[in-house]
């Protein structure tokens, strides 16, 4: 079994990765403590950045993470689609 989140990359795009732990070695809550908040800067233009809250894991910024629930390793979710979303 693993813990499955969704993890979006900052941008317009919405580009995503799913990031999972395996729930034999985590529970969901330690699970959610590898994904650190950490302080991004989004630029624009001509700005000095505007500061925002992210989360990072394994040296990749996140912009938001969404715990998807537990599921079997055969029944791993690979798209929205999969989610009914």
């Amino acid at each position: 079994m693993r813990h499955v989140f969704k993890a979006v990359k900052p941008g317009w795009d919405e580009e995503c990765d799913g990031i999972w732990f395996d729930s034999d070695m985590y529970s969901r809550e330690e699970a959610e403590a590898e994904l650190g908040l950490g302080l991004g800067q989004y630029y624009r233009h001509d700005d000095d950045g505007i500061p925002y809250t992210c989360y990072e894991y394994d040296g990749q910024e996140y912009a938001d993470i969404v715990y998807l629930g537990e599921f079997e390793d055969e029944d791993m979710p690979m798209s929205d689609y999969d989610l009914g979303l």
